[in-house]
C-alpha cells in the first residue's frame, strides 16, 4: 500500500511542532540559532520591523525599559486629501544611513521608506523645519542615493524626513524598492 506523500509531511511537521514544544526553552534557542544562523540580530530586526508600535512598546516593557512615549507634533495640510496622503506607500526595511545636520555628521536606520520619505531611528532630538543631507544605499543596489531633506516631525523614537529634491533616476530606482515584495 503506497502512503500519500501529503499525509506523511503533515504527520512529519506534527511530529517536529510536538518535539519543538517539548523541548526546554533553552534548547528550542540552539535549535533556532542552528537554524538561523549567527545573524540572530538581523532576524530580530525584521521582526521588530514588522510589529506595530503597540507590539515594540509592549516588547520593550518586557524587556524592562518602559519608553517614554510623546506622540510626535503633526501637522495636516488642507491641501492634502487622503487620497494624496496615500500616493506614497511605505515600505518597512533596516537600512544603514549617514546624515549630516549643521555640519554634524550622525550615523543610524532607516526604519521605513517610501518615494517620499523616510522614518529615521535615533535618540537624537531635531527640531522639525531642520534641513539635512542624508546618504544611504538600497540593497541590492550599489549606487548610493544622497538625497536633502527637511524633518517633517520628530519623536523619542526617531524623525520624519521629507525628500525635497531627487532626480527621475533616483525617484524610480526607489519606487521599484519600495514596490518589491518580501522575498
Amino acid at each position: 500500500m503506497e502512503s500519500d506523500p501529503q499525509t506523511e509531511t503533515f504527520g512529519i511537521t506534527a511530529r517536529l511542532f510536538k518535539l519543538i514544544n517539548d523541548m526546554p526553552k533553552d534548547q528550542q534557542l540552539i535549535l533556532l540559532k542552528q537554524l538561523i544562523g549567527e545573524n540572530v540580530t538581523k532576524h530580530l530586526f525584521k521582526l521588530v520591523v514588522d510589529m506595530s508600535e503597540d507590539q515594540q512598546i509592549i516588547l520593550l516593557e518586557q524587556m524592562g525599559e518602559i519608553p517614554t512615549v510623546e506622540s510626535p507634533v503633526t501637522t495636516v495640510s488642507l491641501e492634502e486629501t487622503e487620497t494624496s496622503m496615500r500616493e506614497n506607500p511605505r515600505k518597512p526595511c533596516l537600512i544603514n544611513a549617514t546624515y549630516k545636520i549643521l555640519d554634524r555628521d550622525f550615523q543610524s536606520y532607516i526604519l521605513d521608506i517610501s518615494i517620499g520619505g523616510v522614518f529615521i531611528e535615533t535618540n537624537q532630538k531635531f527640531p522639525a523645519g531642520q534641513t539635512m543631507t542624508l546618504k544611504f544605499s538600497l540593497p541590492d543596489h550599489s549606487q548610493p542615493f544622497t538625497l536633502a531633506g527637511k524633518i517633517a516631525w520628530s519623536s523619542p523614537r526617531g524623525f520624519g524626513l521629507k525628500f525635497e529634491k531627487m532626480t527621475p533616476h533616483q525617484g524610480n530606482r526607489l519606487k521599484s524598492f519600495v514596490d518589491q515584495k518580501e522575498k
